[in-house]
């Protein structure tokens, strides 16, 4: 038994009469009838009462007809609904994103853009610090994220043309949607919230609000570092667990921080960030993914998130 021996029954069945029948399957009506005495005969029953101007259901014709049109209309909605999958219009996203990230306006536009393009995908938005993605890929929690990472951190560090192995032996792949550089934040009302640029000797007597375990902006490795190059050792007054958390500080007046520069970034109007001359440290702002672990789901945002990087 094949399907288009089911299909021409429920089309006899509905209409009654084996001619318009085949009209509406687009074959001749011996063909037709063809097909419904070979359904018949492995059936080992009459499914139709054959009359000189028209077909009428048997009892057994009358018993399948409602059943098989339960099964055929399921079987087109299964068939429908892998078709929006393979084009991915329907189906999950879980996505990434630290606080840094809210500041970007392509994070803001990418997921704006994705839900004008795919309003059936469940997309969840997950807040996880960017040290913490790579293990949420490797484990499925999350399907891709947006990371920020400063100099030589993993898993930029010693990339090459196979991807980077990072934690929990996952391998990413990713899109950089740009580099930026590093900057000093401070209050709006603060002297130096004017200056165009700053020199990262300048803040050797300011108060420093620190995220020690930042992936993006000088941690305190790093910053000691950074800091006993310009012939000073920083002043930490407070150290908080997220930028999002530093910036709010700032904005208070309980210090300054140093904070991720480039464009499209979007910092509070109670703050000023100001760029620091003659200071080496390269940031990259990803959207990465498990290499190899794509679905046309993820492959829609992939894109979408490309496209935006390219015009920034």
């Amino acid at each position: 038994m094949e399907l288009r021996h089911l299909r021409y029954f429920m089309a006899a069945a509905e209409e009654e009469h084996f001619g318009r029948a085949a009209d509406r399957l687009h074959v001749t009506r011996p063909a037709v009838s063809q097909i419904i005495a070979d359904l018949e005969s492995e059936l080992g029953t009459a499914l139709f009462e054959r009359l000189p101007h028209q077909v009428k259901l048997t009892a057994a014709g009358r018993a399948l007809l409602p059943r098989l049109q339960t099964v055929m209309d399921d079987l087109n909605e299964s068939l429908s609904m892998a078709k929006r999958v393979g084009e991915g219009r329907t189906g999950a996203l879980n996505i990434g994103y630290g606080g840094l990230t809210l500041l970007h306006g392509l994070f803001r536009a990418a997921v704006k853009r994705f839900h004008e393009a795919c309003p059936d995908v469940a997309l969840s938005l997950i807040e996880l610090a960017t040290m913490i993605q790579p293990k949420a890929l490797a484990e499925g929690r999350i399907h891709a994220g947006f990371m920020h990472f400063g100099p030589g951190s993993a898993p930029l560090h010693g990339k090459g043309d196979g991807g980077v192995r990072a934690q929990d032996e996952a391998v990413l792949d990713w899109i950089t949607i740009q580099s930026g550089g590093l900057g000093v934040a401070v209050p709006n009302d603060h002297p130096l919230a004017k200056r165009e640029r700053v020199a990262l000797a300048e803040l050797a007597q300011e108060p420093f609000v620190v995220v020690p375990r930042s992936s993006s902006s000088p941690g305190y490795g790093p910053m000691f570092s950074l800091c006993k190059d310009a012939g000073f050792e920083p002043r930490i007054v407070q150290e908080v667990s997220s930028v999002a958390s530093q910036l709010n500080l700032i904005s208070v007046g309980m210090g300054i921080g140093l904070a991720v520069m480039g464009k499209g970034f979007s910092y509070p109007s109670s703050l000023a960030v100001i760029p620091l001359q003659d200071v080496d440290y390269v940031t990259h702002f990803v959207f990465g993914w498990v290499k190899g672990r794509r679905d046309p789901v993820l492959d829609r945002i992939i894109a979408i998130v490309e496209e935006l990087a390219g015009s920034l």
